[in-house]
């Protein structure tokens, strides 16, 4: 929900034991299992010998929805997790993604480098990590590129090689049975049939600039909640909309950052960005000052003051950290698509006054699956690199997609 870097994360169970070897020089986990993988050994696994696979792999989260960014490409973001069950350290190498089985094609890949900066250790009480200590489990935050619709994958599977160090002294001889190198097949991800739904512009005017989006790793896309039982990644598709000055090219303050007023956001009218029904309603956080870590007690105060609206079919939109007092609904309102909701601010955990907007399949904040959106209608000015506009060279008008990370977007003006 805020610009600087935030993780929540789940702990999860450790799964322990196993009843059989292979020798320490054994590299692949090899031929592909023919078995129906309900009723004897998962595909990917020969169903003629037993071995040890030390990494268990599994899918996370609801079925992903590809939804079509500004770059005109499909994404299909969601997360596997991987649980090192044996008693050394692992390290993932290498990531494939497969479409259908074992023997698919491969749709992506990742090596070593980019698979550790999609990664995160739960729990996470330390930052960033090398390896996969002894019973703990890593989340990949996966994003598949797909040129058309139709390109994507009905099933996904993923081919992971890891390599393990020594074990500790007093599990020396027990891993000394494990292989040095495993390459193993597992988090099966059925892709979903439905279509994002489709919205209006959640602000208006030039110069919005989506930090931390689709589909790069950053503070929304790390966020890992324990929530409902499970891990959820609770902002997988969430913007923060800052806006800049597109003329210099630069700047969200006008001044030297230090009041919330200077913010060029700040103040901006919150749109309801469809016909629905207000769900939600928070208006007395306080406000926090700005470029200040804020002091946030509890996890229902991460969101400041919000609103969240019932748009249909499942589906709740989600604006946070607005202005105190400053929302102009009420729960059980019925709102019409560019009505005024409310005020841009900087309230809950938040660095500068933006507006945190996401789409999820609850009408809580953060509790519900995250899901992806598409906006009918705006403009692609350009890109932020090195905190400087870069315009072009894709920008132009845009119908029924996602801006994405760092994209700079104007939206029509009030009507």
């Amino acid at each position: 929900m805020r610009k600087a870097p935030l993780i929540l994360v789940a702990a999860v169970a450790l799964l322990a034991g196993c009843s059989s070897s292979v020798d320490s020089t054994e590299s692949n986990v090899s031929p592909a299992s023919t078995v129906n993988s309900q009723d004897g050994v998962p595909p990917g696994y020969p169903a003629d010998i037993d071995i040890l696979a030390p990494l268990v792999i599994k899918a996370i989260g609801a079925q992903p929805i590809p939804v079509t960014g500004a770059d005109g490409n499909v994404h299909v973001a969601y997360e596997i997790s991987v649980l090192n069950v044996s008693p050394r350290p692992a390290v993932i190498t290498r990531v494939d993604t497969l479409a259908g089985g074992p023997n698919g094609k491969v749709v992506s890949s990742l090596a070593k480098n980019e698979t550790l900066a999609r990664s995160m250790l739960v729990p996470n009480y330390s930052g960033p990590f090398t390896e996969i200590p002894v019973g703990r489990t890593a989340v990949l935050m996966l994003d598949d590129v797909y040129d058309a619709r139709a390109d994507v994958p009905a099933e996904v599977t993923h081919r992971l090689t890891a390599t393990f160090g020594p074990a500790a002294e007093r599990d020396a001889a027990l891993g000394a049975k494990y292989p040095d190198t495993v390459t193993q097949i597992g988090g099966v991800v059925t892709t979903s049939a439905s279509s994002p739904v489709t919205i209006g512009p959640p602000l208006a005017g030039d110069g919005w600039l989506a930090a931390n989006g689709c589909c790069a790793v950053s503070s929304h896309r790390g966020a890992l909640m324990a929530s409902a039982g499970r891990i959820n990644a609770v902002e997988r598709f969430a913007i923060d909309f800052l806006q800049i000055d597109t003329v210099a090219g630069v700047g969200t303050s006008t001044g030297d950052g230090s009041k919330n007023e200077n913010y060029r956001s700040y103040d901006a009218p919150l749109l309801a960005v469809a016909d629905g029904t207000v769900k939600a309603v928070v208006s007395t956080m306080p406000e926090e000052t700005p470029q200040q870590v804020p002091d946030v007690a509890t996890v229902d105060q991460l969101g400041g003051n919000y609103v969240i609206i019932d748009i249909g079919d499942g589906n709740f939109a989600f604006y946070a950290h607005m202005i105190p007092g400053s929302a102009s609904v009420k729960v059980g309102d019925k709102v019409t698509r560019g009505q005024v909701i409310g005020k841009l601010g900087n309230s809950g955990n938040t660095s500068e006054p933006h507006l945190h907007f996401q789409v999820s399949r609850a009408a809580i904040p953060l509790s519900g699956n995250n899901v992806p959106y598409e906006i009918d209608r705006f403009t692609l000015v350009g890109s932020m690199a090195t905190d400087a506009l870069v315009r072009g060279p894709n920008a132009g008008e845009r119908t029924n997609q996602l801006p994405l990370n760092d994209d700079v977007v104007n939206f029509p003006a009030i009507s």
